[in-house]
């Protein structure tokens, strides 16, 4: 992905997400249609299953925390700059304080509450496990792969293909409404895409390709 095509996709991605979040404060289509896939009337129930939990759990601090630090493992044996670590820390630090600070603000209440309120305390929007899977992944791969190569181009479209599949489970399991994972997923987009901008700028390409002496 060329930073043409990266520039559209976050455009992309701030758009779902400032849509989605004015539909939600409005009681739009979007936030109607969460009532028809999960009724507020209705308790949420069990709807559990063992492959389900399984993709949701992708998104979550165990998976992605061994991700990340295998990530920084294969890094640090390939004898790359320390410096690309800290700046992919950096970006990580980024993505879980806007995740938080969105959550908080919002206070949307999950579904298992068997109420959707806004301010209401809640930390149901945006999805966390979605925004997480698909930011923290992408600065992974992008940390792991080589700018341009095969193996690039194809986690960077199948990363968000990854990230939806964690979407869809959560809501199956009802601990989202569909419009909390669709905020979680552009926001995911938008900070994951931007961090790899930032970890494949010029010169931190350039400190890559410098031969590491013993």
């Amino acid at each position: 992905m060329n930073l043409r095509s990266s520039r559209l996709v976050i455009w992309l991605g701030v758009f779902v997400f400032v849509a989605t979040l004015l539909d939600l404060v409005t009681i739009g289509v979007l936030r109607s249609w969460d009532h028809d896939v999960i009724p507020v009337a209705r308790p949420a129930g069990e709807p559990s299953s063992t492959w389900w939990q399984a993709l949701a759990d992708i998104g979550g601090f165990a998976v992605l925390t061994v991700v990340l630090v295998g990530t920084a493992l294969v890094h640090l044996y390939r004898r790359r700059p320390v410096r690309q670590l800290v700046r992919a820390a950096v970006w990580i630090a980024i993505v879980e304080a806007a995740i938080w600070l969105t959550k908080l603000a919002v206070g949307r209440t999950p579904p298992r509450s068997h109420v959707d309120r806004l301010w209401d305390g809640g930390m149901s929007w945006p999805s966390g496990h979605t925004a997480d899977s698909l930011a923290l992944l992408l600065i992974a791969v992008t940390v792991l792969t080589t700018a341009g190569s095969r193996l690039d181009q194809l986690t960077v479209w199948a990363v968000p293909v990854i990230s939806a599949g964690v979407a869809v489970a959560t809501v199956h399991l009802h601990y989202h409404w569909p419009t909390d994972t669709l905020g979680g997923w552009s926001l995911g987009l938008v900070l994951g895409m931007l961090a790899r901008r930032s970890l494949r700028a010029p010169r931190v390409q350039a400190d890559l390709c410098v031969p590491q002496h013993s």
